[in-house]
């Protein structure tokens, strides 16, 4: 009689894995952005991307081919191979020049930088029609501080002149476990989403002339923690063609979603020596109401030598509501993306051959209003693939550069370079053992 059993190949992996993912959770604990557009509503959003991604223009969610895995569209998890585990962890560096023309038409700049851990996930078969993946990304940053001076003109009598701080920090992240079911040709998945984070806004009036007529400052902090679940709904078609080719499409969907929050405002008196609180309201429950969002791509390919796509993406976040309360600054972002990439042949003995080469573009507006106006931004990118010898491994790099906002448009422009490097590892972690 033959019995089969179902083992573990290599459990030094998968304590690996949980190692990462611990030191991922107290790293998305960390504030790791710098951008004065993530002032408003819940921050600067993150985009769920890989390096590969990244280097694509940031699109995945048409792409059908075999290790075509995105958390982005859960219905990529069929995607993977039935024998195999694929475990992907990436990390991002940002350099950001700010720039933005005063009263007077003087150009003042700064510059700004960062480092933060990116996604990491695995993803493994169940069965020939059943996959799944669980992870961590992040979902926003909050990281700021705009200085505003008042004018001779206004400045308080007996007190002289005075300046305006906003500074914030905190962020989002979310766990998620999804699934995928399907055919060789189409697939749907859903992931379950735990988002959770927190953030402090501080708003800072600081007097510049005098410590002694007046207390040198006040200071107020509104600081907001939240939590909850959410889904992303996923679709992918694929179409063979002859000689090869194939044709693929995909769609997900974000439901609105509700998070548990309670927040904290705090007054404080800023003086030379001592900070005195003024009040400390009570602890408010409340919800953060979390916009819709969708998105929809097309690829078309060479089966395992070059794909071409393109992605359309819309978030409306007119609809967010914190604490049951709008913000006219709030609007709908859309973002459209294409990009390409020439697959290595592994097996090629020139190690350029071996390569795949990524390129990509993006253009879109942001979620935020500034002065009744869309702050529009693009950026260009591309990357390579390096294979690892004698495994499906790799290690993929991704530079993007791209433009925020527009000087000439009255508006703090944000010009940026992201590096992103990342590991992408395949192995059969579960191995079919026979026994007679």
């Amino acid at each position: 009689m033959k019995f089969y059993n179902i083992i573990l190949n290599n459990p030094k992996q998968l304590l690996s894995f949980l190692f990462f993912a611990f030191f991922a959770i107290n790293s998305q604990a960390q504030n790791l952005s710098n951008s004065p557009y993530s002032r408003i509503g819940i921050g600067d959003l993150q985009t769920i991307q890989t390096p590969r991604n990244v280097a694509m223009g940031g699109l995945s969610v048409g792409l059908t081919g075999t290790s075509n895995l995105s958390v982005k569209n859960p219905a990529s998890y069929l995607n993977l191979d039935s024998l195999w585990v694929t475990f992907e962890v990436s990390l991002q560096a940002t350099y950001s020049r700010l720039h933005e023309k005063q009263p007077n038409s003087e150009l003042v700049s700064a510059n700004t930088n960062s480092v933060s851990l990116g996604q990491i996930s695995l993803a493994f078969p169940i069965t020939p029609w059943l996959k799944s993946s669980f992870g961590l990304t992040p979902t926003s940053n909050m990281s700021y501080h705009v200085v505003r001076e008042i004018p001779d003109m206004d400045s308080i009598p007996r007190i002289g002149k005075y300046e305006l701080h906003h500074y914030g920090e905190g962020g989002f992240s979310q766990v998620f476990l999804g699934f995928a079911v399907g055919t060789s040709r189409i697939s749907v998945g859903a992931n379950a989403n735990y988002q959770f984070g927190s953030f402090t806004r501080t708003a800072e009036l600081a007097f510049k002339d005098t410590v002694l007529i007046a207390p040198s400052g006040t200071r107020q902090n509104n600081y907001i923690e939240a939590g909850g679940f959410s889904w992303d709904l996923g679709l992918q078609y694929r179409h063979p063609l002859p000689n090869g080719y194939q044709l693929g499409f995909g769609f997900t969907y974000t439901p609105k979603s509700n998070l548990n929050a309670s927040r904290n405002l705090q007054k404080l008196s800023i003086g030379l020596y001592s900070v005195d609180t003024i009040s400390a309201g009570d602890t408010e429950k409340g919800t953060l109401r979390m916009p819709d969002r969708y998105a929809l791509g097309l690829s078309f390919e060479k089966l395992n030598r070059w794909v071409v796509a393109v992605e359309y993406s819309a978030v409306n976040f007119k609809n967010y509501r914190e604490f049951s309360q709008s913000d006219a600054n709030l609007s709908k972002a859309h973002t459209f993306r294409a990009g390409m990439e020439l697959k290595g042949r592994r097996l090629d003995n020139d190690f350029l051959n071996r390569l795949s080469y990524r390129l990509g573009y993006n253009y879109g507006t942001n979620y935020i209003i500034f002065d009744d106006r869309e702050i529009k931004q693009f950026g260009v990118s591309f990357g390579v693939g390096v294979p690892i010898r004698r495994s499906l491994t790799r290690v993929d790099f991704a530079v993007e550069i791209g433009r925020k906002g527009r000087v000439d448009a009255g508006q703090i422009q944000e010009n940026y370079g992201r590096i992103v490097i990342g590991l992408s590892a395949f192995d059969r972690w579960f191995i079919r053992g026979k026994f007679d």
